[in-house]
């Protein structure tokens, strides 16, 4: 949590900056900017901008930040600025700035422009479906040094088809992966492991459509083969990943509804494993620490 947390304040554009330095403490206050990067989020809703001012509140003391909330309304250009400080070394408060734009769709990018930090990363944040948005999401991208979305909300045809849009895009999807592919890599850490995985002939995925897809596509890239892949479930989260080889069954499953799970192998020896539940503001703070394309992905994607 901050330290200390601003109530919204609304402002014209031109005002914005003047407005977040008062809420800092002014020009001669004990408030440090230190802003690391630029967070541009797309927001659909009111529950879009209020996960988002939720996670600044989460991931803004690690990473100091000027997020900048787009959300496409009728009628003039609105902004509403806040910020939350932490206290940090030597008794100094270090300052996450927020400023929801409000504004015609049309209107949206160059206002954006108009108020990112110069010379600073520019993190795109898409939230929810891209559908008729898409020329919007270009704009944007246009202006972004790395693209976050989610392909749980927009589906993966739609990741893909955005993919040429920012020179890195990633997926909170493929974060949510990350124990399941570790515990599966677990296994190539023997010769015989990883003999075995290389005559593998199809994965079974309990799961996610767009997150079974993409655990497909990642063991068809590394390993270089065509596996097929049978998925089942409804829920929200992977539960159960089983690569089928020739030298036998390769498991990773979650053992009831918490964050433990198991892994089993052609030798049946059971292993237990950490297959934690990831909140939205810690995918989001972990792809923030990550500069650069994510080439694995992208090869995963593509064999998705």
């Amino acid at each position: 949590m901050s330290d200390r947390a601003v109530a919204p304040t609304p402002t014209d554009l031109a005002g914005v900056d003047r407005e977040l330095a008062r809420l800092r403490g002014g020009s001669h206050g004990t408030n440090v900017r230190a802003t690391t990067l630029n967070l541009v989020a797309f927001a659909g809703s009111d529950d879009h901008v209020n996960r988002i001012s939720d996670a600044i509140t989460t991931i803004g003391s690690s990473r100091p930040l000027r997020a900048l909330v787009a959300m496409p309304t009728p009628g003039p250009v609105r902004a509403t600025v806040s910020c939350s400080s932490w206290l940090g070394a030597g008794g100094q408060e270090v300052c996450s700035e927020l400023v929801l734009i409000e504004a015609g769709a049309a209107a949206l990018p160059s206002a954006v422009l108009g108020l990112l930090i110069p010379d600073l990363p520019v993190f795109l944040l898409w939230q929810g479906e891209i559908g008729e948005r898409r020329q919007l999401l270009q704009q944007l991208a246009g202006q972004a040094t790395r693209l976050l979305l989610d392909s749980d909300e927009c589906g993966l045809e739609a990741t893909a088809s955005v993919s040429r849009l920012t020179p890195a895009l990633t997926d909170l999807a493929w974060t949510r992966l990350i124990p399941w592919r570790e515990a599966l890599a677990g296994f190539a850490d023997s010769r015989d492991g990883l003999r075995a995985l290389r005559r593998a002939t199809a994965v079974a995925a309990r799961g996610p459509a767009n997150e079974a897809a993409l655990m497909a596509g990642w063991l068809r890239s590394r390993l270089e083969l065509h596996l097929g892949l049978d998925r089942s479930g409804r829920g929200q989260s992977m539960e159960r990943v089983a690569v089928q080889s020739s030298g036998g069954e390769f498991l990773v499953e979650r053992v009831g509804r918490g964050s433990v799970g198991r892994t089993v192998g052609p030798d049946g020896i059971e292993h237990p494993v950490m297959l934690p539940h990831r909140d939205w503001a810690a995918l989001v703070g972990a792809e923030l620490d990550r500069m650069g394309s994510d080439r694995v992905y992208e090869a995963s994607l593509a064999a998705a």
